[in-house]
């Protein structure tokens, strides 16, 4: 299902007789659901660049010429099961994306701008900082609400002394003195709905993404919310497993604290 656009599964016979399904997903949002998918097209190309069976194969996106307003994402078909998936199998997987995956530039950020929902991330850049790139993500979530609801000043006084004491206090030293943070490709918007089962693999796998490469556990921040089922200990637990304290890199403090929606 899609809150922001119609889906449908297409049957097809090819010439050699095979059944061969496809997933369509449309979205009328003018130029705002052309960003929408073409960010998603590129984050699934993107991840089956480096697990090519953790993320739907994307074909094609588009506009229809009879709707210039609409357009549609095509993809591989694949049967949605259990949600949210089996907890280590889900976590190692994801921690496999994570390790595996490299930023061609070696940078933070993406080479087109990609959507948490159906708002705008700061993607399409590439930042030498993960906390400046973390930085001017949160900024954009502070813009778009005020935006949204109108500026509350003391709301608006914490979220400034949060961009300009906390994060800098907290993820500045990460790259300081000899320490590093490997840029990850990450999903972008991993919660329950955007996770399952595959009904004929009995595999994890993942959709509905809004990527780019930022540091691995910003991946996990959704889970901080209790209204989510990932957010169950098992989850985490299974997650951070894969990410023992000695490994060269990992990081004793977690910034997943600053990412829950």
């Amino acid at each position: 299902m899609s809150r922001w656009g119609q889906t449908a599964k297409i049957i097809t016979e090819l010439p050699t007789g095979e059944q061969k399904d496809y997933f369509l997903k449309t979205i009328s949002l003018g130029e705002t659901g052309a960003k929408m998918i073409h960010g998603e097209f590129e984050s699934l190309k993107a991840l089956n660049g480096v697990l090519s069976d953790f993320a739907p194969e994307p074909y094609a996106w588009g506009q229809f010429n009879s709707k210039p307003d609409t357009c549609f994402l095509l993809t591989q078909f694949r049967e949605v099961g259990e949600q949210p998936p089996n907890p280590v199998r889900f976590t190692a997987r994801l921690a496999e994306l994570h390790k595996q995956s490299a930023s061609p530039t070696g940078k933070f950020g993406f080479h087109i701008q990609t959507f948490h929902a159906k708002l705008p991330q700061i993607t399409d850049c590439w930042e030498e900082l993960w906390a400046v790139l973390y930085r001017n993500q949160l900024a954009q979530m502070v813009r778009l609400d005020d935006e949204k609801h109108g500026v509350w000043p003391e709301f608006r006084k914490l979220c400034t002394l949060v961009l300009d004491k906390v994060i800098p206090r907290l993820l500045e030293p990460l790259q300081s003195d000899g320490r590093s943070i490997k840029p990850c490709l990450i999903h972008g918007d991993l919660w329950d709905e955007n996770t399952a089962t595959d009904m004929d693999t009995g595999e994890p796998f993942v959709f509905d993404a809004g990527s780019f490469y930022g540091h691995n556990e910003y991946e996990i921040g959704n889970w901080r919310a209790a209204r989510h089922r990932l957010s169950d200990k098992m989850y985490v637990r299974n997650y951070k497993r894969n990410f023992p304290v000695s490994e060269p890199g990992t990081l004793v403090v977690s910034t997943s604290v600053l990412n829950c929606n």
